[in-house]
């Protein structure tokens, strides 16, 4: 045990002397952490800019009108008319997100029986925007319409509250959970700065082996352990196990409050699964650094292997969705199983038996990691001592 504090006191002394690992360990926590806070701080879109074309000009199309602009999320900063090209909007007013058409008969049309249409036309370039267009016009056209419906069955005699179960025989209720604000803040941070430690585990123990080779110092630690693999791999594991897990305590308990993400009850017993992602990360990390001696192949196949891992994971597109190698390779990756258990214990609050799953998975990546990384370095210290 001694001989493993000493390997962790010599790694952390090693740390000091890169400056690549300060900006890990430090910039990205109290930085980038705070900046992408800060991108998202609205945490929902307020108001859309929208334009409208009336060709109809009539009661009904201004009072369609003007329930677009009572909507909260909806807001009319111009009025087209019939000589502006349809194709050329989005093009001529960039600030303007989409627009409603309203067509020539609109009224006479409805009045007389006939269904008609509003045209819907969104710059879908960002879904976000075309989505909340089509959302609210979808909203105030169904109340719009059953209030004409409403008001026909009583110029027929029927009783209004007949009436009003004719017009509306179903009440849908939502009830959002997990995220009942919709709230990008309260979404994607929790997702980038995770998947941001990760990257910040994998790269630092991703130098820890091949350094020693490149500083000519392998021999020195081989000496420190007795030419004990077990010892070499358990104090560097320590070091990289420690700094993580103190990046993962820093963004729960620190950056995740500041900005102002909800804490849930479980978050304080969630820190063991934590440790134990931080764990797999920095084992495979230390596989890499063993594998491929030279800092740059190691740095450029941990870059290649982490990128897509917010991607794959499931985030923001589910992986049942995905082409069938896209859904194989997501599973290769911790933090797809991280999310899986963050899923379920924090924003769900589930018991401890639906977290099993995703931890023995992530001790899988732990074992293949350390098998790897024992058996390649036996193999290189018995070229050594020979």
């Amino acid at each position: 045990m001694k001989t493993i504090l000493n390997i962790f006191i010599r790694e952390v002394l090693r740390l000091k002397k890169r400056p690549a690992a300060w900006v890990l360990l430090l910039v990205i926590p109290t930085a980038i952490f705070f900046y992408l806070g800060a991108i998202y701080e609205e945490g929902a879109i307020e108001k859309v800019n929208i334009a409208v074309l009336d060709l109809d000009h009539s009661d009904l199309s201004r009072k369609v009108i003007q329930n677009v602009g009572a909507t909260p999320k909806l807001n009319i900063v111009k009025s087209l008319n019939s000589s502006d090209n349809i194709d050329q909007i989005f093009i001529n007013y960039p600030n303007i997100k989409g627009f409603y058409v309203i067509p020539e008969n609109f009224q006479k049309n409805i009045y007389s029986g006939k269904q008609e249409q509003l045209l819907v036309y969104t710059n879908s370039s960002n879904i976000i925007y075309g989505n909340l267009i089509y959302k609210e016009a979808a909203t105030f056209i169904n109340t719009l319409s059953a209030g004409i419906n409403l008001k026909s069955f009583k110029l027929h005699g029927v009783p209004h509250e007949k009436a009003l179960k004719m017009v509306m025989p179903i009440r849908v209720v939502t009830k959002p959970m997990f995220n009942s604000y919709y709230n990008y803040l309260y979404y994607l941070i929790p997702g980038l700065t995770t998947v941001l430690l990760q990257m910040i585990v994998f790269f630092l123990a991703a130098r820890s082996i091949n350094s020693e080779h490149t500083d000519n110092t392998y021999n020195e630690l081989l000496k420190l352990s007795n030419g004990s693999v077990f010892k070499i791999i358990f104090g560097k594991l320590l070091t990289y196990t420690l700094l993580g897990l103190i990046v993962g305590i820093f963004i729960f308990s620190v950056v995740h409050p500041l900005l102002g993400i909800p804490m849930s009850t479980s978050t304080t017993p969630f820190l063991w699964v934590v440790l134990v992602f931080v764990l797999s990360n920095a084992m495979l990390g230390i596989m890499i650094s063993t594998i491929f001696k030279k800092e740059s192949i190691a740095m450029g196949i941990s870059f290649i292997y982490n990128s897509p891992a917010f991607v794959f994971s499931g985030f923001t597109f589910p992986i049942m969705a995905m082409p069938a190698f896209n859904a194989w390779y997501a599973q290769l990756i911790p933090y797809t199983h991280f999310l899986n258990a963050f899923l379920k214990g924090i924003e769900m609050n589930t018991p401890f038996s639906f977290l099993i799953q995703p931890v023995i998975n992530l001790f899988i990546f732990f074992l293949v990691g350390y098998v790897v990384t024992a058996i390649t370095l036996l193999i290189q210290n018995r070229k050594i001592t020979v």
